[in-house]
């Protein structure tokens, strides 16, 4: 939902400089399975002080710590980045490790994965030659995925809540993990006893300067998961703040779904002695935020005309996908609305719930129903509709865009 952008006193603090002062830049709505954790919408709002920009969100770091361990979709290697079970993602895990032990040489350094998910960089690390390797996930079955593909010592736990037995590190690494924490700065502050001397810190998120350049799927990054928008500037002062100096930084451009570009940025950094500082106020994101949220509210537009040209058959469908974007088409479109039989989604976790009082249930559960199939995935369109052809499902496919 489109917002009038103005000041209002905010009720989460700015994660860097703790100003109580936020400018709404948009609203995002979202229907949750019931039980779910998490808020079901907030402002997007960006600091007049420093220029960051974050999820306002009324849910706390205990209800992100609950979801990661009970909820992650990071446990579906199918679907989910960060096993590298797919070639594209295992090439983006490997070139990630390559750009580590090009700052990192040393094979018997010992490195820490925070949010390693099924331990595919983890696994890159090895293939390159370092044996010293740690991960550390909320989710206990990445946790027991990712020993297991890359021979780690690995914990549950997250960034928050770091077991004290991992013990201290050469290296740590936050890879696409710091856009889903709530309590940035006390993160990060925490990671000191668990740092040796001369440590490095490397660390991965989206690049919210460049949202725009890759717009597929509409609000894709203002989701129930990223909460805090990073750009260069933004992690720059964040790392200061937190008693962190850059070496090396700067952005590139990753896969998150076949065919699916997406824009990244990364830092290389270690701690400093002195008086945490803002280095300077991030004067650029507002207005490239802004620009992906008109261009994002476009492509919502073409898929609400969709979705009404469709539901006007007042067609009785099954919607496969529950994830980001299906939560907010409930919240925003007419998809509220539609006659739907059942929620189909291939994750696990989440067969059982009910989403809109209507039962979420595995592909193979369909059965007989010949009710058209509404997608409600842009990312993963493609694997999905390869699935139904696998299940040999006559129904008929909607897509709700073509890229």
């Amino acid at each position: 939902m489109m917002a009038t952008s103005f000041l209002k006193n905010v009720a989460r603090l700015c994660p860097v400089c703790d100003s109580t002062r936020g400018e709404v830049l948009h609203t995002q709505r979202f229907v949750l399975p019931e039980g779910h954790p998490l808020a079901a919408g907030y402002d997007v709002v960006g600091c007049p002080q420093c220029g960051f920009a974050y999820a306002d969100t009324a849910a706390g770091q205990r209800e992100y710590d609950e979801f990661y361990a009970r909820l992650s979709k990071y446990t579906d290697n199918k679907t989910s980045t960060g096993g590298g079970l797919a070639a594209w993602d295992a090439d983006r895990l490997r070139h990630t490790a390559q750009d580590i032990a090009r700052v990192i040489p040393r094979r018997d350094s010992h490195i820490v994965d925070i949010g390693c998910a099924n331990g595919g960089l983890l696994q890159s690390l090895r293939d390159l030659g370092y044996s010293n390797l740690c991960g550390i996930d909320p989710a206990p079955a990445c946790v027991a995925q990712a020993a297991q593909v890359s021979g780690a010592v690995t914990y549950s736990g997250s960034l928050s809540n770091i077991p004290a037995e991992a013990g201290v590190f050469d290296v740590i690494i936050l890879s696409h993990v710091l856009e889903h924490v709530k309590d940035l700065r006390p993160a990060l502050e925490g990671l000191e006893p668990f740092l040796k001397p001369n440590a490095s810190l490397y660390v991965e998120t989206p690049d919210a300067s460049r949202y725009a350049e890759f717009v597929f799927a509409p609000f894709q990054d203002f989701n129930t998961e990223h909460i805090n928008h990073f750009s260069v500037a933004g992690m720059t002062n964040l790392l200061h703040c937190c008693g962190f100096a850059p070496f090396e930084s700067g952005t590139k451009d990753i896969l998150s779904a076949p065919d699916m570009p997406y824009p990244a940025l990364f830092a290389f950094a270690r701690r400093i002695s002195g008086s945490p500082v803002i280095a300077s106020k991030d004067v650029e994101l507002k207005s490239r935020l802004l620009e992906y949220i008109a261009l994002s509210q476009q492509v919502m537009d073409e898929i609400e005309a969709r979705l009404k040209t469709v539901l006007a058959q007042d067609l009785e469908v099954i919607v496969w996908g529950t994830g980001q974007l299906a939560m907010k088409l409930l919240a925003e479109t007419s998809l509220a609305q539609a006659r739907i039989e059942a929620f189909v989604d291939g994750n696990p976790l989440y067969h059982g719930q009910r989403l809109q009082g209507i039962p979420i249930v595995a592909p193979e559960e369909i059965g007989a129903s010949n009710h058209p199939i509404l997608v409600t995935s842009i990312l993963h369109h493609r694997a999905i509709a390869e699935k139904i052809r696998q299940l040999h499902l006559p129904n008929p496919i909607i897509a709700l865009r073509t890229i």
